[in-house]
């Protein structure tokens, strides 16, 4: 008798790091260890189905402590990294620890099998062992959501198949073989429920009653490569990184500081100059003609206070431009240490991914910061300018057909600083809006006089 158990992970992501590896050496334990599928039946008979007989679980897992055949769905190795404050981490300075979270990329429709050959279940061990699949919530770390099922009907779809080997079996030199944990049989079950850190009290390495058991993957047809468009990122998103959170009010000190930092490391990593979408400019130095493709950095706020900054290119960014610009961990002005910040590079990708608050499509659109108009007003009337001004910018960006259907003037709650460090102290009109169009639109939509630092941000409403 064949027993195949099936596993689906809906989210498209497997994480567990082998037995003995540090999560920070960026393995994935695949093929999965039969020691890590046992551990996840014996916990999930503990905490979700306690009903089943001790007796019938007991003489299941002992049967199923051989190690099965694996077949492993295409899939890629994919990490993110994580900073966290260490022991040595103050207000005043920042220390802090890399933290690795390796995990597999698969197709959240495929799924990886284990199929025992051979094995001859009684009917309540194998409806144990059904009711078992159809309870366990994930594998490997909580993030690794999955769906198991015990199934009579599977066949392999371009799957990487592992089988079992034993090391006095000739296997080729050139096989791809891999090692992992396994339980001796008979199975100890004291050994299958300790605990890594009481093993590590222990002084071994490995749990009691374990073996590491040899796989190796059979040859089969290689996969036609997949032309894989490379993905676009339109945005990166900064993350405040120090307890005391800037004000609101100095939004566009901070982006015009980030914006003078991203270019600064983009020169340490060009022998020439070229043109720059971080700074909108040629490589001659003039401005660029691209119709706003090129870098916003914008404020992200929460009542009065900075929470995060935002860097939106249309045109999308990527090579150097987008090392230089995840690079980015500090801002100062040089002079002195009143505008400090210190900041990491959250998430990059599509700015609806990213920064979805922004980008939603909508017709009603609300100023998170004052709108400023590019021309001075004169004797026109001043709500009349605005709707003139924010059609003209509206065209200027593309939308040559839109108009604004309703305009309504808002009382600004708070002063905001409209000059950078570097910039006279001067103050435009501005206006806090909201603005109905007369048709939908997706953001971010951004207008006016430093629109590209941040004034004149507005947001989308249901």
């Amino acid at each position: 008798m064949t027993i195949t158990l099936a596993l689906r992970f809906p989210w498209g992501r497997y994480h567990a790091t082998p037995w003995g590896r540090h999560v920070n050496e960026g393995a994935v334990e695949l093929p999965p260890s039969p020691w890590r599928i046992l551990r996840a039946l014996y916990a999930v008979w503990c905490t979700r189905a306690p009903d089943l007989d001790k007796h019938v679980v007991h003489a299941l897992l002992d049967k199923l402590a051989l190690p099965p055949t694996m077949f492993v769905p295409a899939h890629t190795i994919a990490h993110t990294r994580h900073y966290y404050p260490d022991s040595k981490h103050t207000a005043a300075t920042a220390s802090i620890d890399k933290t690795l979270d390796a995990f597999a990329v698969l197709d959240p429709d495929s799924e990886l099998a284990l199929q025992w050959h051979g094995l001859e279940l009684t009917g309540p061990q194998r409806d144990a062992l059904a009711t078992l699949a159809a309870s366990l919530p994930y594998l490997g770390r909580a993030d690794s959501i999955c769906e198991a099922t015990l199934t009579d009907r599977w066949a392999p779809a371009g799957h990487d198949t592992w089988i079992p080997v034993n090391t006095a079996e000739m296997i080729p030199d050139n096989a791809e073989v891999t090692a992992v944990l396994a339980a001796t049989h008979p199975l100890d079950l004291e050994a299958l429920v300790a605990r890594p850190v009481n093993v590590r009290k222990g002084g071994l390495l490995f749990p009691r009653g374990t073996r590491f058991a040899g796989y190796q993957k059979e040859p089969g047809a290689p996969r036609p490569r997949r032309q894989r468009r490379k993905p676009t990122v339109t945005a990166v998103r900064f993350a405040v990184a120090q307890r005391v959170r800037p004000p609101r009010a100095d939004a566009l000190i901070y982006t015009d500081l980030l914006r003078k930092a991203a270019l600064r490391k983009l020169g340490d990593r060009r022998a020439e100059p070229a043109d720059s979408l971080l700074g909108g400019k040629t490589a001659a130095g003039a401005t660029t003609r691209d119709d706003h493709q090129h870098a916003h950095y914008l404020p992200l706020t929460q009542g009065r206070h900075l929470t995060g900054l935002l860097v939106w290119i249309p045109a999308g960014l990527g090579g150097d431009e987008l090392d230089a610009l995840t690079a980015v961990t500090q801002l100062r002005t040089g002079m002195n240490e009143k505008w400090r910040l210190t900041l990491r590079a959250a998430d990059t990708g599509d700015i609806h991914d990213i920064a979805p608050e922004l980008a939603r499509p909508s017709r009603r659109w609300t100023s998170l910061t004052p709108l400023a108009p590019a021309r001075y007003p004169k004797k026109k009337d001043w709500p009349d300018f605005l709707r003139t001004e924010i059609e003209r910018e509206l065209a200027y960006r593309g939308h040559n057909d839109l108009h604004v259907h309703e305009l309504t003037l808002r009382p600004e709650n708070a002063p905001f600083r409209q000059a950078r460090p570097s910039a006279p102290a001067r103050r435009r009109p501005s206006a806090s809006v909201t603005v109905t169009l007369d048709r939908e639109i997706a953001g971010p939509l951004t207008l006016g006089h430093l629109s590209h630092f941040g004034l004149g941000l507005f947001a989308p409403e249901p």
